[in-house]
C-alpha cells in the first residue's frame, strides 16, 4: 500500500519505494529507520529566511528524514525544536496521517 510518493507499506513493513530500504517493522513509527539531519533553518533552502519571526514564540529548526539506502530525502520539515515526534513521523501504517492539532 502506497503511503506517499516516498513510501509504502509491505506487509506491515515501512520501505523506501526509490530503493526498498526497510524503514520501519509493523508497530513503529513509519520513519523509524530513517537518518535524521537537523540543523539552523537556512538548510531548508533559499526560499526560507534565517532568523525566526517575531511572531514565533519557540526555537524552530530543520529536520530532514533520509533513506539510509539511497539517501532520498522522505520528509523534510522546519519545526518546534521541541517537538519531538511530528505529523508525518508519527504515520500509522494504515497510511492515515496522525490530525494535525
Amino acid at each position: 500500500m502506497r503511503i506517499n510518493e516516498n513510501l509504502v507499506s509491505i506487509e506491515g513493513r515501512t520501505h523506501c519505494v526509490h530503493c526498498n530500504f526497510a524503514l520501519g517493522e509493523a508497530g513503529e513509527p513509519a520513519l523509524a529507520g530513517a537518518l535524521l539531519r537537523r540543523g539552523d533553518v537556512t538548510k531548508a533552502g533559499p526560499q526560507i529566511r534565517s532568523g525566526v519571526p517575531s511572531f514565533v514564540r519557540t526555537p524552530v529548526e530543520f529536520r530532514q528524514y533520509l533513506c539510509p539506502g539511497c539517501f532520498t530525502a522522505l520528509l523534510t520539515e522546519v519545526v518546534a525544536t521541541e517537538q519531538e515526534a511530528t505529523r508525518e513521523t508519527v504515520m500509522a501504517h494504515s497510511a492515515t496521517p496522525v490530525a494535525d492539532d
